[in-house]
């Protein structure tokens, strides 16, 4: 079932990413020629809630779709992070200035295995205060709307919330305060 990787190359690269190309076989000897794939970072996306079971969400421009996003907290991981939970803390401080007692990992998913290397790390953050103002990238123009638990579902089935990250984040959530 695995194939074998003859030759790849770097075919571009940026500082959010690069395009490899592979020639590969697969178990059964038939060769493909040009298999593409993105090497990203991994992520972090953040379930985070008020002490009120609000869930804290951010609204941004999205050009590739070009539209307003509603979303959870989320961002890459970098290269010198190694606890996935410290580097969630940092992106949920910088894009909403909200902090949560310490944050239980939910689960790991690839983003899309079929093109995509990276993973998501999804976390959960209960008891969120705001405790700065936000610390945004340059190109990052964020919008913190706090919402209250009970009509998050509703979002999700009227397609307020498009981001599949954010929507698996929201059900792994769910799951998890269920459980709790």
């Amino acid at each position: 079932m695995k194939w074998k990787e003859l030759d790849s190359k770097t075919v571009y690269k940026n500082d959010f990413f690069s395009i490899k190309r592979s020639k590969c076989q697969k178990p059964d000897g038939n060769i493909v020629e040009e298999y593409y794939s993105i090497d990203r970072a991994d992520a972090a996306i953040i379930a985070a809630f008020t002490p009120e079971k609000e869930l804290i969400l951010i609204k941004q421009y999205r050009h590739p779709v070009k539209a307003i996003d509603l979303e959870l907290p989320a961002g890459y991981i970098n290269p010198d992070e190694t606890d996935m939970a410290i580097a969630a803390e940092r992106e949920l401080m910088e894009e909403t200035g909200y902090q949560t007692d310490p944050l239980i990992k939910l689960a790991e998913n690839y983003s899309s295995a079929g093109i995509m290397t990276n993973k998501v790390h999804f976390f959960i953050g209960l008891n969120a205060k705001k405790v700065q103002e936000q610390n945004l990238d340059p190109h990052e123009n964020i919008e913190v709307s706090i919402i209250p638990w009970k009509y998050i579902q509703k979002l999700l089935q009227n397609g307020a919330i498009k981001d599949l990250g954010s929507s698996n984040g929201i059900l792994l959530a769910k799951d998890y305060l269920e459980s709790a």
